[in-house]
């Protein structure tokens, strides 16, 4: 029998040249791509327009939301995209990598949990979470751990992603 790999759709805010969320949003999405269950689609919310979401989300098995914290919170257009799905959420798993300032976007974690159990989907507990401190100026993470916990993240998600998606292709999630 042939396992097909993984859709992991990687959601982030905007990927313009020399900001901090690029330099995670790359980092995590060569992380994944190094991950033998994974097949990466990045997915930028400056570049797409919201009528196409829906259908990016619902091709993936699984998604991690990169997002900075503003006002203790995850910012405004995240939530505008979220709520333009809706569907294609439902029995999905669901990651975070959140970075910003003393927090390391820990709080905008918590909302997004919050957020996602009400979406139906499967919030992973693990996230990744850093400060502008956490990387090199080449865009590698400074602690030598981090690497392994995004591989760690990664197959707990993988976990979640093989059965949640067996469950939806025989029975429809009675959302």
């Amino acid at each position: 029998m042939t396992v097909h790999p993984l859709r992991l759709a990687v959601l982030t805010r905007n990927l313009e040249p020399g900001r901090f969320g690029t330099t995670v949003t790359h980092w995590f999405a060569s992380a994944a791509d190094q991950h033998d269950e994974f097949k990466c689609d990045l997915i930028d919310l400056g570049r797409i327009d919201l009528v196409d979401l829906p259908a990016r989300i619902a091709e993936a098995d699984a998604i991690v939301i990169v997002t900075a914290e503003y006002n203790h919170a995850y910012p405004g257009d995240l939530k505008t995209a979220i709520d333009a799905v809706r569907h294609p959420w439902f029995a999905k798993p669901v990651a975070f990598v959140v970075y910003g300032g003393r927090s390391r976007g820990l709080r905008a974690a918590e909302q997004l949990r919050l957020v996602f159990g009400e979406l139906h989907a499967v919030p992973i507990r693990d996230t990744l979470a850093f400060s502008e401190t956490d990387f090199t100026e080449t865009g590698h993470p400074v602690d030598p751990t981090t690497d392994p916990a995004a591989q760690a993240l990664l197959t707990q998600l993988a976990w979640w992603s093989r059965p949640l998606r067996e469950a939806r292709a025989s029975t429809p999630y009675p959302g």
